[in-house]
Order: structure tokens, then C-alpha cells, then sequence
């Protein structure tokens, strides 16, 4: 499957610093042994997980505190069923994952591995939830972010 280069961090005019910070978050899959993601690392469990699914694609994404702004742990509850219901309109399967916190001491938030989206629904999902970014998986190489159309023009 193809890189979608149009959607992915290393197509945008991000300074040094944006472009580290984006790729120093790490995200979590929970199976029965947590898979630790991150963009540009490459990860042979990921590709198993992901032939193990049957799926050439998969995002990680959450609904949690849109446009880097923190929400109350209701409101993020109430995003994270909504993205969920998305996701079942989108008749796509998922696993429960997590954006890990960053060094700054901002919480994990929960978040989803949706197995076999497209790089149009990703970006949907994206715009819709008002995220930053997602984590972008495929078999064939290390995962990648896709940001925002908004943050690919003008940082975050």
C-alpha cells in the first residue's frame, strides 16, 4: 500500500521543534501485551498485528481535547463515545488504544486503533474530532503521523 504523502508530517512546512514534538508523542494499543506505536519507528508486531487482523491500514486516534485545548474528563468521555459511533458508521473494526502523555505532564487519552480506514476517512475523522494528528500504520513501513489540514498550512 502506498504512503499517502500528501497527508503526512514530512509534506508540511513545520519547524524542527513542531516536527519533534509531533513525532515524540507515542500511542498504545491494549491487547493482551500493550503494542508501543510511534511515528518513523518501525515495529514488526505492529505489521504481525495488522496481517493477524487482515487489515493494510489502521490509524490511531482520539477525540480527547480538540485542537490541543484540555477538556473536563466528561467532555472527553462524551468526545470518545462520539468518535466511537463514527467509527461503527464507518463499518470499521477497532481496538482500544491511548495517546501516551507527553513530557509536558498532560494525561494519556483514550483513543482508537481503527483497523482498515482509508487515508480519506483518517483525515475525515481528523477534521471532524478537531485533532492535531493521528498515527498512520500500514504493513510495509514505520508508522507515520497525518496532521490536520490546518496544521500542514500553518503549525499548531
Amino acid at each position: 500500500m502506498k504512503s499517502l504523502p500528501h497527508y503526512l508530517i514530512d509534506g508540511t512546512t513545520l519547524s524542527a521543534q513542531q516536527r519533534n514534538g509531533f513525532r515524540g508523542t507515542t500511542y498504545t494499543v491494549h491487547l493482551p501485551r500493550r503494542l508501543k506505536l510511534q511515528a518513523g519507528i518501525r515495529n514488526s508486531e505492529l505489521a504481525q498485528l495488522l496481517r493477524t487482523q487482515g487489515a493494510a491500514t489502521a490509524a490511531v486516534i482520539t477525540a480527547c481535547n480538540p485542537a490541543g485545548s484540555p477538556l473536563p474528563a466528561t467532555k472527553n468521555k462524551a468526545r470518545h463515545a462520539a468518535l466511537a459511533t463514527a467509527i461503527k458508521q464507518l463499518k470499521l473494526r477497532c481496538l482500544p488504544a491511548e495517546r501516551q502523555a507527553g513530557n509536558d505532564g498532560d494525561a494519556s487519552d483514550e483513543a482508537f486503533f481503527i483497523l482498515n480506514i482509508s487515508g480519506a476517512q483518517a483525515e475525515a475523522l481528523l477534521m471532524e474530532f478537531d485533532q492535531h494528528a493521528l498515527l498512520w500504520c500500514n504493513q510495509f513501513g514505520p508508522p507515520e503521523l497525518m496532521l490536520h489540514p490546518l496544521v500542514r498550512q500553518r503549525g499548531p
